[in-house]
């Protein structure tokens, strides 16, 4: 899979899922094939609608300056690769991919960091690790279906997947100053990244205990991007924010503040049907302000659009394989009979428990999907074991919303973003590193528990 092309590689994983489903002794689950598929189809379009909205906002976007301005004034205000490395992937990209879900925050940060002069690869990388709070992704829609499988409730799973987050933001901050300098960028940025780490863990702890738990990983991000940009005050004072450029940005968030607020908003938006629900409408729109506020001449929306679909197309087919392949996996019973195989390591499950939930997110790619596929079947065997349930299902949570990165749907998502489609391969093995650290500290974590 990792030295295919997306496509090819999403065309296998549903083959090899099918014949598992259909073969393999004790599954046998023909008769819910087609739910799955339907399912399955249902998830691809809701991915594809927002990677498509995604691109389109950028590309109107870079048409009308807004990339290459934000990205000057990023350079003026951090000359240093590192930290401005650090500032988005602890920073920024947290609290979009917090307010929209779905890898959003991808398609916004990858662009800023080619135009700041990253190579397509590593601005890839570095958008993923970007992706550190999804617990909280979509406003914690991932976290609301854990929490109601387990028995809990949202701010109690919300508090223990925000202290078990804290270890790892410095982790990715760490990896993104190591990726963007090298060794001597972890000598030069290590102590502010581990101290942005912690601010933004914190924050996100703080948020979740004291205020509300959906917004932990928004307020997290911008709890660090605010401690960055204080300690470079003396230079934001000479320099002239490009608000203009930013301005579609800010529609963005607007729009999403009114469809995530009041209650009946929600439930009318989502009675609308599902083009109404989620960041894929405010996606669209941001992109038509855009258009209106750079003034964008009818050739200039043309060649946009031409561009947005020449970076869509070929994604949509491994998207749409992988998915099918995931729900396959769930509806065919492979999930439940592995994670039920994990109950057999005993006393030593809660270390087993978060290399579960890794396996959930990587096949799926979505926090939601994995809590579904498996948090029930971790709680219920950690109650029969008499372990913490409440650290399995914390554990369940933060790590399959960390190894989501590395699902081959979200992998394709960083590599289209910059470019790079058809060297997949080569993100997700560059991605690896403190998404497999931060599974070993969750698991060390539960030798203690």
């Amino acid at each position: 899979m990792l030295r295919w092309p997306a496509v090819w590689s999403g065309v296998a994983a549903l083959v090899a899922a099918l014949a598992g489903a259909l073969f393999y002794p004790g599954l046998g689950a023909s008769g819910s094939l087609g739910p799955a598929f339907v399912e399955g189809f249902g998830t691809s379009g809701r991915v594809l609608y927002v990677l498509l909205g995604g691109l389109l906002l950028y590309n109107f976007l870079s048409a009308g300056g807004a990339i290459e301005r934000v990205s000057e004034f990023l350079g003026r205000l951090e000359p240093e690769g590192e930290a401005l490395a650090l500032v988005v992937v602890i920073g920024a990209a947290p609290f979009f991919e917090s307010v929209t879900g779905f890898g959003v925050a991808v398609v916004i940060s990858a662009p800023i960091l080619l135009a700041a002069g990253f190579s397509p690869i590593k601005a890839a990388v570095l958008s993923s690790w970007g992706q550190c709070a999804v617990p909280w992704g979509a406003l914690g829609i991932g976290t609301v279906i854990g929490a109601d499988l387990s028995g809990t409730n949202f701010a109690e799973l919300s508090d223990g997947s925000a202290l078990l987050s804290l270890p790892l933001f410095p982790i990715y901050a760490i990896a993104a100053v190591a990726l963007a300098g090298g060794w001597q960028g972890v000598r030069r940025r290590g102590l502010e990244a581990v101290v942005l780490g912690l601010v933004a863990g914190g924050s996100t702890l703080l948020t979740s205990l004291f205020l509300v738990p959906e917004l932990s990983g928004a307020v997290g991000g911008l709890a660090a991007t605010g401690v960055f940009l204080a300690v470079r005050w003396r230079r934001l004072s000479g320099l002239g924010a490009p608000v203009r450029a930013v301005l579609p940005y800010a529609f963005l968030l607007a729009l999403l503040a009114v469809a995530n607020g009041p209650g009946f908003v929600r439930e009318w938006l989502a009675a609308l049907g599902p083009m109404f629900a989620g960041p894929g409408l405010a996606l669209f729109l941001s992109a038509a302000f855009a258009v209106v506020l750079f003034g964008l001449a009818v050739g200039a929306v043309f060649a946009a659009a031409r561009r947005t679909f020449g970076q869509f197309l070929p994604t949509a087919g491994a998207v749409v394989t992988f998915v099918l392949a995931g729900q396959v996996v769930a509806a065919s019973g492979a999930a439940s009979t592995l994670a039920m195989g994990a109950a057999a390591f005993g006393g030593f499950f809660p270390v087993v428990a978060p290399v579960v939930g890794a396996l959930g997110g990587a096949l799926t790619g979505s926090n939601a999907a994995s809590n579904a596929l498996f948090m029930s079947l971790q709680v219920e065997a950690a109650r029969g074991l008499g372990e913490s349930e409440g650290f399995v299902a914390a554990a369940q949570n933060v790590a399959g919303s960390h190894a989501s990165m590395l699902a081959p749907q979200r992998v394709v998502l960083a590599a289209t973003a910059v470019g790079l489609a058809g060297r997949e391969g080569e993100v997700a093995r560059a991605v690896l590193a403190p998404v497999a650290v931060s599974v070993v500290v969750l698991a060390m974590i539960g030798v203690f528990v």
